[in-house]
């Protein structure tokens, strides 16, 4: 069933999710996104995920609980990066209604999100803004 975005109020939790970080899954974005930031080194005895990699691991989660239509733009992105994520870390993400408004025809969804190691130390914050067809 479609998610219903003009019922969506701030404050509503929209996506909880975690997530395992594994070698795989780090290597393929950094592949993906030629990524030559150095951060991550397969061959190191610890290594680390990129900052963006967290990011986009987060946000992929958030979108597919969204549930999407197409039109739909990212408009914005404001992220904090409060700490080193090594790989083999589980990280949460839970993600809450900022704002949902319409204008000209677009309904913007501003999206805020906590992400956690399983520590629950916070490793990133974000806001993020959608456009949906309204």
């Amino acid at each position: 069933m479609p998610l219903d975005y003009a019922a969506l109020a701030v404050g509503d939790t929209i996506s909880d999710r975690t997530f395992p970080i594994d070698t795989n899954a780090v290597e393929k974005y950094v592949g993906a996104v030629r990524d030559q930031s150095g951060v991550f080194d397969g061959a190191d005895s610890e290594p680390i995920v990129p900052p963006m990699a967290v990011a986009a691991f987060a946000l992929r989660g958030v979108l597919e609980d969204l549930g999407i239509p197409n039109g739909t733009l990212h408009t914005g992105q404001e992220m904090t990066f409060s700490g080193a994520v090594p790989v083999g870390d589980t990280l949460s993400c839970q993600a809450k209604v900022a704002q949902n408004s319409v204008r000209a025809g677009f309904r913007f969804i501003g999206v805020g999100m906590d992400v956690r190691d399983r520590s629950n130390r916070q490793v990133m914050s974000a806001k993020s803004m959608i456009m949906v067809p309204a």
